[in-house]
C-alpha cells in the first residue's frame, strides 16, 4: 500500500513538557493542548481523550495550502484501540451502582463520537469510518484509507488515530505500554506539491497467531502508533518500521526518493 502524507501532527504525554500553546489544567501531572477553534461551552465538556485526537486533526488539516471551506471537507478514518474507556468505565461504574448516567456522557463516549464531533465543529458532511481491531488497530487505519482512496470515493482522506492508559480498573488486562497519543495525517495516493513523503505499508499474517501476553510489564512494547511517528520522526530512517501484534506483522517503509520534512 503506497501512501503519500500531505501532511502529519502528533501528540504524547511522553512529550506533553514540550507542547506549545497549552491549557494549564492537569490531570494526573499531564497538560492537555488547547482548543481555540472550539467553543468555550463544548470545550469544557471534552474529555483528554477528545482533545488530543481534535488537537491533531486540527493541526493536520490547517497545514493543507487551500482554504479552510475546502480542507475540511474530507473524508475521516477514525482509529482508536480502546476508544474514550475512561469515560465508557465511568458510566459503568454508574451503572453496577444503579445510577443514572447522564445522557450527554453516553452520546460522547461512543467509538465515533470525537470525528463525529469534530465533523459538526467543521462543517464536514464527508463519510467517517471508526476502526478499532486491537493493537492493529493504528494500521488498519491505512488499509482502510487506501481501499476508500483506490475505490475512487475520494482523492485524500484525513487519519486520526487515539489512545490513552487504561484506566485503573483496566490496568491488569495491560499488553503494552500506556502512554496518551494522538496522531492525524492527510494522505493521498498520487503525490502533489505538498507531499511530505511516500510510504508503503504492508503485512503479513502469524502462522499460528499469538494468544495471551508473556512479556513482563517492564518489557512492554509502545503502541503501533507511537512505533509509527518515532519512525518517521527519526533526523534519518535507514531501515524499514517493522511492528508484531498477536495477528499480523507489519511492515512500513520510507520510498526511496520521497522527501520528508
Amino acid at each position: 500500500m503506497k501512501l503519500y502524507i500531505e501532511s502529519i501532527s502528533s501528540w504524547s504525554a511522553a512529550d506533553a513538557g514540550k507542547t506549545k500553546n497549552i491549557d494549564e489544567v492537569k490531570d494526573k501531572s499531564l497538560t492537555w493542548p488547547k482548543l481555540d477553534f472550539v467553543p468555550a461551552m463544548q470545550r469544557r465538556r471534552l474529555s483528554p481523550f477528545a482533545k488530543i485526537a481534535l488537537y491533531t486533526a486540527e493541526n493536520a488539516l490547517s497545514e493543507q495550502p487551500v482554504s479552510p471551506e475546502v480542507s475540511n471537507q474530507v473524508d475521516i478514518v477514525f482509529s482508536s484501540r480502546h476508544g474514550d474507556l475512561h469515560k465508557t468505565a465511568e458510566l459503568l461504574t454508574e451503572l453496577t451502582a444503579d445510577q443514572d448516567i447522564s445522557p450527554t456522557a453516553f452520546s460522547t463516549s461512543v467509538h465515533n463520537a470525537v470525528p463525529g464531533l469534530y465533523s459538526i465543529l467543521k462543517q464536514n458532511k464527508q463519510a467517517i469510518n471508526a476502526i478499532s481491531a486491537g493493537k492493529d488497530s493504528f494500521f488498519y487505519a491505512f488499509v482502510d484509507a487506501y481501499a476508500r482512496l483506490k475505490s475512487g470515493r475520494a482523492n485524500k482522506l484525513l487519519i486520526v488515530h487515539v489512545d490513552r492508559e487504561l484506566p485503573e480498573l483496566y490496568s491488569q488486562f495491560k499488553d503494552e505500554q500506556q502512554i496518551a497519543h494522538a496522531i492525524s495525517m492527510v494522505i493521498t495516493l498520487i503525490p502533489t506539491a505538498t507531499t511530505l513523503a511516500a510510504i508503503d505499508a504492508s503485512f503479513s499474517t502469524h502462522a499460528t497467531p499469538k494468544i495471551g501476553n508473556e512479556q513482563e510489564p517492564s518489557e512492554l512494547n509502545l503502541p503501533a502508533g507511537l512505533c509509527f511517528i518515532d519512525w518517521f520522526n527519526q533526523t534519518s530512517i535507514d531501515s524499514p518500521l517493522k511492528f508484531t501484534s498477536e495477528r499480523h506483522i507489519w511492515t512500513c517503509d520510507l520510498v526511496s526518493g520521497s522527501s520528508r520534512v
